[in-house]
């Protein structure tokens, strides 16, 4: 078990707000270089104990406890789970929101050999100091994007009674093929794609949408490699694809493992949704899960709701009520 602390919670607007502070065993010494000294924190009703528990996935460029964040025209993920349980709409629920940023810009939630094992920090040690400290028995995940991929990935793993994706990277030829031409003018600035990381982080202006596209498909392609090498799945000079390297890449799309889990699916309760125009064209891909699900006869709610990919917390309403119900309905 990793060392942990619990901090002093604090009451904000009838939810108490904890960190536990974690040094993880499964993240030292990751290839990044990134901390394995990491923050957990956990939104929880008065009396915690007992209380099932949601384990929140961020998107990339994001993190989870990030969520907690001030928004000035909405509201927060704390804020929102407060508001809902006031009104009723959401019964008494535990909310999990580690630190899982990294030095490429997010997480796929996976264990990688190229960036770390964040998946066995997440299962191996997040969720049973959760356990511990709250005396917790049901878990739910859920995510939007990279963590809606998480969520699905994850869910359809392990044993979560319930699964809300959000937007969730899925059917990998539209959701990532059209950036890799995007990406590859700046990724040959550096040539390696581990120089680039270092590039990246050491310009002003990083926000730039060419640089944080870049960073992504090297991200995404050390989070899908099998090996301690970030691979490219294309040449950076021609631009060809290379079969080898899509290939594995592949194996983690969602539409192709999914099939193959669908026996631990079946019995958990699952929530899908994205929007009808998709700025990574992910309705595609969510609609081919949906379908699969559907023929698997898979207890599930999909909507395709109109709208894009950014700018969507607003969804969270249903997915949060989705899944505190399901959790009380499976005691």
């Amino acid at each position: 078990m990793s060392d942990t602390f619990l901090q002093s919670a604090s009451v904000f607007g009838g939810m108490k707000l904890d960190f536990l502070d974690v040094e993880s065993q499964y993240l030292k010494d990751n290839p990044l270089g990134d901390s394995y000294k990491r923050k957990v924190a956990v939104i929880r009703p008065e009396e915690a104990e007992g209380i099932p528990a949601i384990l929140y996935l961020s998107g990339y460029f994001s993190s989870p406890v990030m969520q907690l964040n001030p928004d000035p025209l909405s509201e927060n993920l704390k804020e929102r789970l407060e508001r809902l349980v006031r009104e009723g709409k959401v019964p008494k629920i535990t909310l999990i929101l580690p630190d899982t940023f990294t030095k490429l810009g997010g997480n796929q939630y996976i264990d990688s050999p190229a960036a770390g094992q964040y998946e066995s920090f997440l299962m191996k040690e997040v969720i049973p100091l959760v356990k511990e400290n709250y005396s917790i028995d049901r878990f739910a995940v859920m995510g939007k994007s990279s963590g809606g991929f998480g969520a699905l990935h994850l869910g359809s793993k392990y044993e979560f009674s319930a699964i809300a994706s959000h937007s969730a990277d899925a059917y990998f030829e539209y959701a990532y093929l059209p950036l890799f031409p995007r990406a590859i003018p700046t990724l040959r600035r550096t040539g390696d794609p581990r120089d680039y990381v270092s590039y990246f982080w050491s310009q002003a202006d990083r926000k730039r949408r060419d640089l944080m596209d870049a960073l992504m498909i090297v991200g995404l392609s050390a989070f899908y490699s099998k090996s301690s090498t970030i691979e490219l799945p294309f040449d950076l000079e021609t631009g060809e694809i290379l079969e080898d390297v899509w290939k594995t890449w592949l194996e983690f799309d969602p539409v192709r493992f999914l099939p193959r889990r669908m026996e631990k699916v079946k019995g958990k309760r699952v929530y899908i949704d994205v929007g009808d125009r998709d700025d990574f064209f992910l309705q595609y891909g969510n609609k081919i899960i949906h379908k699969i699900l559907r023929n698997w006869k898979v207890d599930h709610i999909f909507e395709e709701f109109r709208g894009g990919h950014m700018n969507t917390s607003y969804r969270y309403e249903l997915s949060l009520s989705f899944l505190s119900k399901s959790l009380y309905e499976t005691n």
